[in-house]
């Protein structure tokens, strides 16, 4: 009997230490962590366990990063201007038009913990970004893993696959309430984000859907991240 009591307690002994040798989130972001990104794919750029202070340097860094809970110190924008969608979210955020060299010092005394871009609107500056702070860079039209990479960088990957899940309801939401009518919607100005927007509520035109909804170019449509998916898909329930 006494052996089957040490027995059953070197098995929950043994249980227990897996479960404290699991993922714990909050544990593993007190420290510095390495972040894989697009212009650093092999040793990573390491980076706050928890950033508090990022700079955005476009609009999906920007509302990816809101979206996550974070309010960024500063956000570089085309025309130095929000969005309409970004607007209430982005509240506060000093916003400035898009860095270049000249604005480098600035950037500098900002003090950021952190840099959020892309490397096709700032691959020439990353060098000079990442003695600023810690830079982490996305490239391609997936705004769906830039949205993981963004969580990465931020030190909140649970709460991105949150917002990912929450996005395949909220489309499941529309696709359903498209479901059973004739319309199909085409994009004036055709993108791989819009597109992806269109794929995933299944709008897009087919032999069913022969009443065709264009929908104009608007800043929701060329790519923003999740919060511009947010509003991309508020357009398109608009439509019914």
């Amino acid at each position: 009997m006494r052996g089957r009591l040490l027995i059953a307690l070197a098995v929950v002994a043994a249980l227990a230490g897996c479960q404290e040798s699991g993922f714990d989130e909050s544990r593993e972001t007190q420290r510095p962590l390495k972040v894989q990104h697009a212009l650093d794919p092999l040793t990573g750029t390491k980076v706050p366990g928890v950033a508090e202070r990022p700079m955005t340097l476009s609009a999906d860094t920007l509302g990816d990063a809101l979206a996550l809970g974070v309010r960024p110190l500063r956000a570089a924008l085309p025309g130095g201007r929000l969005p309409d969608y970004l607007r209430s979210d982005a509240k506060g955020v000093e916003v400035v038009p898009p860095i270049t060299d000249l604005d480098l010092a600035a950037t500098e005394a900002a003090e950021p913990d952190v840099i959020l871009g892309t490397k096709e609107a700032y691959g020439d500056l990353y060098d000079d970004f990442k003695r600023i702070a810690p830079t982490v860079m996305s490239e391609g039209d997936d705004w769906k893993l830039n949205l993981r990479l963004h969580g990465e960088a931020l030190g909140r990957t649970n709460d991105a696959e949150k917002l990912l899940i929450d996005w395949d309801n909220r489309a499941a939401k529309v696709r359903r309430a498209f479901a059973d009518t004739a319309i199909g919607v085409v994009l004036v100005k055709p993108n791989a984000f819009g597109q992806s927007i269109l794929a995933d509520v299944g709008v897009e035109p087919s032999a069913k859907r022969d009443v065709i909804m264009r929908i104009k170019p608007a800043p929701e449509w060329s790519g923003g991240g999740v919060l511009a998916g947010r509003a991309a898909l508020a357009d398109l329930e608009g439509l019914l």
